[in-house]
C-alpha cells in the first residue's frame, strides 16, 4: 500500500470538510478532472468553486469520508485509491452552482442525505489528477437538487 497517496487523498477530504478550499486546491494537479457526480467533467478551479458554493448554501455539508483503500498501482499511471463518501447537509442559504451554469438555488431549509458512493482518486506524484464518482441512483448533484425540491434540468 502506498501510504503517501492515501495521505494526499485524506488531506484533500479533510480540507474540503474543513471548508479550506485554497488548501484543498493544493492537493489537485493543474490538469485535474472531476467526473461522475456532475453532468460534465469539472477542472480544478471548477471543482473547488463548486465545493465552495455548496458549502455556502450548506454550511454543515459533510462528506462522511471513510473506508479508504488502494485499488491498484499501474506503472506510469499512478496510484488509485477508493473511498466511500456520503454527502449530507442542510441548505440554509441560497447558492449558485456557477460551474454547472445553473441559476441561483433559493434557500429551502431542507436537509439532504445522498446515498453512499465510491470516489476513486488517481494520485500521480504529489497530486490527485482525477476523481471519478460512482454513479448511483439518487446521487450526485442531480440527486441533491431533487432532495432540495429544485426542478432544474442540468445539462
Amino acid at each position: 500500500m502506498n501510504t503517501r497517496a492515501a495521505e494526499i487523498v485524506t488531506a484533500l477530504m479533510e480540507a474540503l470538510e474543513a471548508k479550506e478550499f485554497d488548501k484543498a486546491a493544493t492537493y489537485l494537479s493543474d490538469d485535474f478532472q472531476f467526473t461522475g457526480s456532475t453532468p460534465r467533467p469539472l477542472n480544478k478551479d471548477q471543482f473547488i468553486r463548486l465545493s465552495s458554493e455548496l458549502a455556502e448554501g450548506m454550511p454543515n455539508i459533510s462528506y462522511h469520508f471513510h473506508d479508504l483503500q488502494e485499488v491498484e498501482e499501474q506503472l506510469g499511471e499512478g496510484i488509485r485509491e477508493r473511498a466511500t463518501i456520503q454527502i449530507t447537509g442542510t441548505q440554509v442559504n441560497s447558492f449558485e452552482l456557477v460551474p454547472l451554469s445553473l441559476p441561483t438555488i433559493p434557500e429551502t431549509g431542507l436537509s439532504v442525505s445522498l446515498p453512499e458512493a465510491h470516489w476513486e482518486y488517481l494520485v500521480r506524484g504529489e497530486a490527485i489528477t482525477t476523481i471519478d464518482v460512482e454513479r448511483v441512483p439518487g446521487g450526485g448533484i442531480s440527486g441533491m437538487l431533487q432532495q432540495l425540491g429544485i426542478n432544474i434540468p442540468i445539462i
